[in-house]
């Protein structure tokens, strides 16, 4: 049960792309209470490392609905990108920044057993997205 809930939240984490990588990446610092009787710890959110800040500028260069598809794509494998998301992975997100989100993710505890599969159909996809070009200028 605790591996089902873990992968519901990072697939929830990947999907929604523009906190995923905070959200991953931020870890829990305990803060001491306010009342010194209570037993109960407060926790905060740590500051994000500059790694982590990388790739949540990374992630949010992605056009809105664009991060589920790639996400679906690379990391599960059971999905086409549109040609729209192609272009906004290819001209927004980029490939090294693409890479380096999928290098992340496939290091990840859900994902680390598939993460040959991942990197190849991380290549592939760009591969394939690269050779769309840029769209015609209006």
């Amino acid at each position: 049960m605790a591996s089902f809930n873990s992968f519901c939240v990072a697939v929830f984490f990947l999907i929604s792309f523009n906190l995923s990588i905070e959200k991953l990446a931020a870890s829990e610092i305990l803060l001491p209470s306010k009342n010194p009787s209570s037993s109960r710890v407060n926790y905060a959110p740590r500051p994000l490392s500059p790694y982590a800040t990388y790739l949540s500028n990374c992630v949010k260069e992605l056009k809105p609905k664009c991060g589920e598809q790639i996400f679906f794509a690379v990391i599960v494998g059971n999905q086409t990108v549109s040609n729209y998301c192609c272009l906004s992975l290819v001209n927004d997100m980029g490939k090294t920044c693409h890479n380096d989100v999928t290098s992340y993710a496939a290091n990840l505890p859900e994902y680390k057993k598939n993460k040959t599969q991942i990197l190849n159909r991380c290549e592939k996809i760009w591969n394939y997205c690269s050779s769309l070009g840029s769209p015609p200028y209006v």
